[in-house]
């Protein structure tokens, strides 16, 4: 499967499920463990990286179908984790969601503009981000269809 291709079936999950593969890239090892959990539990497979370059790594070796990065990391920021994945072919469709503490700045709005990139405040309530998650999976597949 290649980066940013849904998983045969294609269509939507049942509410509250999340069928994907999801790449989580954060320093905040508390708040990995957290997502790893909820994500889990909500049918996910996920796979977590500590920062920007490790997460690269593991794009290539893990294939997900969704990403979620930090935008404040040390080394590869989240701006440029999301400039390189995007500026791979495979992964220009790839869904990533931005879990950040950062006020809306011209950083979120940048990397918001390079594309099925959405950002949310972290302490966000569960059900609001995996209602983002499913939002976002379900316009990276209607753009999909489209092309």
């Amino acid at each position: 499967m290649q980066g940013g291709q849904r998983p045969a079936g294609g269509g939507r999950a049942p509410a509250g499920e999340l069928k994907e593969r999801v790449l989580i890239i954060d320093d905040d090892a508390g708040y990995r463990r957290l997502l790893e959990i909820r994500l889990t539990q909500s049918g996910a497979e996920t796979r977590s990286a500590e920062s920007g370059e490790d997460g690269l790594e593991q794009l290539e070796s893990f294939r997900p179908t969704l990403v979620i990065a930090d935008l404040r990391m040390p080394g590869i920021d989240g701006l440029e984790l999301c400039r390189r994945i995007r500026a791979n072919p495979a992964h220009k469709r790839l869904p990533i969601l931005i879990l950040t503490s950062a006020e809306h700045s011209s950083e979120i709005g940048e990397v918001v503009g390079l594309g099925l990139i959405w950002y949310m405040r972290k302490g966000a309530e569960w059900p609001t981000i995996l209602r983002s998650l499913h939002n976002l999976v379900a316009h990276a597949g209607e753009l999909e269809t489209a092309v």
